[in-house]
C-alpha cells in the first residue's frame, strides 16, 4: 500500500464530515483511483459498504410511514383512538396497521397504542422506532413520556410532534414542565371541547392531529364518516356519537403549536393515494386477526348445519365473543355451545362432528393443552369436519400470556392435524375459509346401496389455522374480505361437493376411541396416506380459491429467494418483519431470501428441497425443543436436506431460537440477524452450527 496515497486520502478525510463506522482504507484508495473527489468518494462507500448500508435500513424503511404514539390512561380511550386512525386511513386507499399495548392493570394505568400508515404495504408486525407524533392523552403522564423519548436519542426532535392535552399553551406547558427540547410542542385542551360531557378525549385528540396534518394530508369529512360508522357499529348511534364528531371536528382548529400547518414530515410520508381497485364481491377492511376470523369462519359455517364449541382464553377469546354475538343476533345459524372448559370444548366439538356437521373451536396455549386429550381422538376418529382456530401463545410454566409457537409444536404438531400457519390477518382469513375443504375432502361410491368413502382416496382430518397471539389476533392492519355470496359460489364450486356429500349423508357407523393392538399401525398408517392425499388436494384448492378471489396461495411463500444466496424461513407474524428488512437490503442492491411455511402438515418436503437448494439457510423457530439440535422447523427441514442429499448441492442449515414469550422481534433485530449472514458469504463473520438463541439478554 503506498503511505503517500494513504496519508494523503487520510488528509482530506479528516476535512469533511463523516458518519460512524469502519472505513476500509482499501476502499477509498480505490475509490479515489477512479477519479471521484473524496466526498463523492464517501458517499459511493455510503452507498455500497455493507456497514454503511445497515446503517440506513430502519430509517429507510420508518421514513416512508406515518408512524403515531398514542399514550394515555386505561380508560382514555387510547386502543380505540389507534384502532380508528388506522382504519380511517385504509378506508381512504393507504396500508395501516395498529399495535394497541392493552395493560392488565387497574383503571389509570399506562397504556400505549402504536399506529402505522403507509401508501406501502406494511409487513412489519414490530411496533416502530420512532414516532414521528405523539399524542398524549393524560398530561400527568409526561414525566413517563419524557423519559421514553430519550429512546429516541438518535432522531432529529425538530420533526417529531408532541400534542398533549392540555388547557395550557406550548410556552406555558413547557415553563410547568421545564421542558426546553426542541420538539414541535402542540396543547389541545380536549375538556374545553367536550364540555363536561362523560365521554373519552380519544375523538378530540384524533381531531387535533388531524388539524396538524392538515386537509392535504387526509381528507377530514372522510375521516369523520369512517369514525361515524365505527361509533355507529359501537354505540348503535345517539347523542355520544355525534358529541365525539363534534369533538373531532372542532378540535382540528383548536390547537395550539409550534409548528407550521400542515405538518411537512406527514406529508412526506403520507401524499396522495388513490382508490384501490376491489375485485367484485370483496372489500376492503380494516381489522384484528381474530375479527377477522371470526368473519371469515361465520361465512362457511352459514352455508352448512354446524356447531361452536368454545371456552375462552387470551389471546383468541375475541374469536369466541364474536360468534357468540353473531349467533345471539341471528347473523350466524349456528348451534352454540357454553362448555365449562377447553377440554369440555374438545369434547362438544366432538360430539357434535359424529353428527355431520361441520364444528369449530378455537383456543390458545393452557386450552388447548388442557383439550389435547381430546384432539388426538378426533384426528383419530377421522373428524375431517372439525377445525380449529389456535391463536397460538407460550405454554406454563412459568405463566405467560405472550406468544410464541409453543402451544401449537408442543401440543398439535404431531396429533394428526393438517396444519396451516398464518403470518397476517390475510392469510388468517382465507386459510379459515378453505379449512373444511381440505379436512373433509373424500371421494365416494356406493356400496350394498349406500354411499361410502373410498378410505384411499380420502382426507377426513381434523384442521388447525394458527395465527400469531397480539401481533395478529389484537393488531388491525387492512387486507382484502369476501362476501357471503362468494363464499357461497366458492363451496359451491363442483369440486367441493364432497362437503354437501358428508353433511347429507346419514351417519349409520358406530365410532369410539377404543382400538385393539394388533390394528393400530394399520390405521396410522392410513393417516400417513391421508396426509398425502391431503397434500395433493391442497394444490387443488389453492388453484381453485386464486380462480375465485385473485389471490394465490401455495405451501410456501416466499420473498426473493431465487436471486438470494442466503435464506431465512421465520414462520408466522415475524415473518412479515424479516420480508420488509429483505426488500429494504434489495433496494439497496443486497438480495435477502425470505421463506414461510404456510402449510406445517403434511410437511411439503418437495416445494422446500427446490427452495432451499444450494443456499444457506438460518431457520427461527418460536420455540424451543428443549434438549434437541434446534427447533422444530430446522429438524424438519434438516430432514429435506438428508433425504434430498441438499448438503451435496451447498445447503447448510443453522438453527435459531427466537421471540419466546411475546419478545417480538424488532426492525433492528432483523437487520442485524441479516448482517450477520450477510457478513458470513464473504468470511467477514462465520456463523456458528450449534443452535443458537438470538436475543437473549442475559
Amino acid at each position: 500500500m503506498d503511505a503517500a496515497r494513504v496519508e494523503g486520502v487520510l488528509s482530506q478525510v479528516i476535512e469533511v464530515s463523516l458518519r460512524p463506522g469502519d472505513y476500509p482504507i482499501e476502499t477509498l484508495l480505490d475509490l479515489t483511483s477512479r477519479g471521484l473527489v473524496i466526498r463523492d468518494a464517501l458517499n459511493e462507500l455510503y452507498r455500497t459498504h455493507l456497514p454503511f448500508i445497515v446503517q440506513d435500513i430502519v430509517p429507510g424503511i420508518e421514513a416512508r410511514q406515518l408512524k403515531v404514539l398514542l399514550e394515555g390512561g386505561a380508560g382514555s380511550g387510547v386502543v380505540s383512538a389507534v384502532q380508528d386512525i388506522v382504519t380511517a386511513f385504509c378506508s381512504a386507499g393507504y396500508y395501516g396497521r395498529a399495535f394497541p399495548l392493552f395493560d392488565p392493570s387497574k383503571k389509570g394505568a399506562p397504556v400505549e397504542g402504536y399506529g402505522i400508515v403507509s401508501r406501502e404495504p406494511i409487513l412489519s408486525h414490530a411496533p416502530f422506532e420512532t414516532p414521528d407524533m405523539v399524542l398524549l392523552f393524560d398530561p400527568k403522564l409526561f414525566p413517563r413520556l419524557r423519559n421514553q423519548l430519550g429512546r429516541y436519542a438518535n432522531a432529529d426532535p425538530r420533526g417529531m410532534v408532541i400534542l398533549v392535552n392540555t388547557p395550557m399553551t406550548p410556552e406555558e406547558f413547557r415553563a410547568a414542565a421545564g421542558f426546553d427540547d426542541p420538539f414541535l410542542l402542540h396543547t389541545l385542551s380536549a375538556a374545553a371541547i367536550l364540555k363536561g360531557k362523560r365521554i373519552p378525549p380519544n375523538y378530540a385528540m384524533i381531531g387535533g392531529m388531524l388539524g396538524i396534518l392538515g386537509r392535504e394530508a387526509v381528507d377530514p369529512a372522510a375521516f369523520a364518516e369512517v369514525v361515524r360508522v365505527s361509533l355507529t357499529e359501537k354505540f348503535g348511534g345517539g347523542e355520544n356519537v355525534e358529541a365525539n364528531l363534534r369533538a373531532l371536528e372542532e378540535a382540528q382548529g383548536r390547537i395550539m403549536g409550534e409548528s407550521p400547518h400542515p405538518y411537512a414530515r406527514g406529508l412526506s410520508a403520507l401524499g396522495k393515494v388513490s382508490a384501490p381497485a376491489v375485485p367484485e364481491g370483496q372489500v376492503i377492511l380494516c381489522e384484528d386477526g381474530n375479527r377477522a376470523i371470526a368473519r371469515a369462519i361465520a361465512m362457511v359455517l352459514n352455508l352448512f348445519p354446524s356447531v361452536v364449541a368454545a371456552y375462552p382464553i387470551t389471546p383468541q377469546t375475541q374469536i369466541v365473543e364474536w360468534l357468540a354475538k353473531m349467533i345471539a343476533d341471528g347473523i350466524l345459524s349456528a348451534e352454540g355451545v357454553t362448555p365449562e372448559s377447553e377440554h369440555g370444548a374438545g369434547a362438544a366439538v366432538m360430539g357434535a362432528a359424529r353428527d355431520r356437521v361441520l364444528a369449530f373451536t378455537a383456543t390458545s396455549s393452557q386450552g388447548l393443552a388442557l383439550m389435547s386429550e381430546n384432539l388426538h381422538s378426533l384426528a383419530g376418529m377421522r373428524m375431517g369436519n372439525v377445525v380449529l382456530s389456535n391463536v397460538v401463545r407460550s405454554l406454563n410454566s412459568p405463566l405467560d400470556v405472550e406468544n410464541d409457537h409453543g402451544d401449537l409444536y408442543k401440543v398439535l404438531l404431531d396429533a394428526g392435524f393438517i396444519i396451516m400457519m398464518s403470518r397476517d390477518v390475510q392469510q388468517a382469513a382465507d386459510f379459515h375459509l378453505m379449512s373444511y375443504l381440505i379436512g373433509m375432502y373424500a371421494e365416494y361410491r356406493k356400496k350394498n346401496g349406500q354411499l361410502e368413502m373410498i378410505p384411499d382416496k380420502s382426507v377426513m382430518l381434523p384442521t388447525v389455522v394458527a395465527s400469531e397471539g397480539f401481533e395478529v389476533s389484537h393488531a388491525p392492519e387492512r387486507y382484502v374480505a369476501l362476501t357471503d355470496a362468494v363464499v357461497k359460489r366458492f363451496y359451491d364450486d363442483s369440486f367441493f361437493s364432497y362437503v354437501k356429500t358428508f353433511v347429507d349423508t346419514p351417519n349409520l357407523s358406530i365410532t369410539g376411541a377404543l382400538q385393539l393392538s394388533n390394528s393400530r399401525q394399520d390405521t396410522d398408517y392410513q393417516r400417513h396416506l391421508a396426509m398425502q392425499v391431503a397434500y395433493r388436494v391442497l394444490k387443488e384448492i389453492f388453484a381453485r380459491f386464486e380462480r375465485y378471489t385473485g389471490r394465490k396461495y401455495d405451501f410456501i411463500s416466499s420473498y426473493n429467494v431465487q436471486e438470494s444466496d442466503v435464506v431465512f424461513v421465520v414462520a408466522g407474524a415475524a415473518n412479515g418483519t424479516f420480508e420488509e428488512v429483505a426488500r429494504e437490503f434489495k433496494r439497496h442492491g443486497i438480495n435477502v431470501g425470505v421463506a414461510h411455511p404456510n402449510v406445517i402438515r403434511p410437511f411439503p418436503a418437495e416445494e422446500w428441497a427446490q427452495l432451499l437448494k444450494g443456499k444457506k439457510v438460518i431457520v427461527y423457530d418460536r420455540d424451543d425443543a428443549y434438549g434437541a439440535v434446534g427447533g422444530r422447523l430446522y429438524t424438519e427441514l434438516a430432514g429435506v436436506v438428508n433425504e434430498h442429499k441438499l448438503a451435496e448441492t451447498g445447503t447448510d442449515l443453522f438453527s435459531r431460537i427466537y421471540g419466546l414469550g411475546g419478545r417480538t422481534p424488532s426492525l433492528p433485530f432483523v437487520r442485524d440477524e441479516m448482517h450477520q449472514a450477510l457478513a458470513s458469504l464473504d468470511g467477514t463473520r462465520e456463523l456458528s452450527r450449534s443452535k443458537q438463541y438470538s436475543g437473549v439478554k442475559i
